[in-house]
């Protein structure tokens, strides 16, 4: 798929269901076309517990990594598909 840029910038996910349908980062929209992978991680770090769930989805203008902390609800940039 090649280079994953990497950035832990706030995102906002948007839903239909359970199916990711727009990301919003400040002023810009992303429209999801597709969902390609999605993935659970778990474990412990700094001494706390985590769990993550990572998205990978392929919208009108590129391809995105998304996380969202399963602890809080929060959703963050985690890479860009170049």
């Amino acid at each position: 798929m090649g280079i994953i840029k990497r950035s832990l910038k706030d995102t906002s996910v948007r839903f239909q269901g359970d199916r990711p349908t727009l990301l919003i980062r400040g002023k810009n929209r992303y429209v999801v076309k597709e969902v390609v992978e999605q993935w659970d991680v778990r474990g412990t770090w700094w001494g706390a517990e985590r769990h993550r769930r990572y998205v990978t989805v392929r919208t009108d203008r590129g391809t995105f990594e998304v996380a969202r902390d399963m602890k809080t609800g929060r959703w963050s940039l985690a890479g860009i598909h170049d």
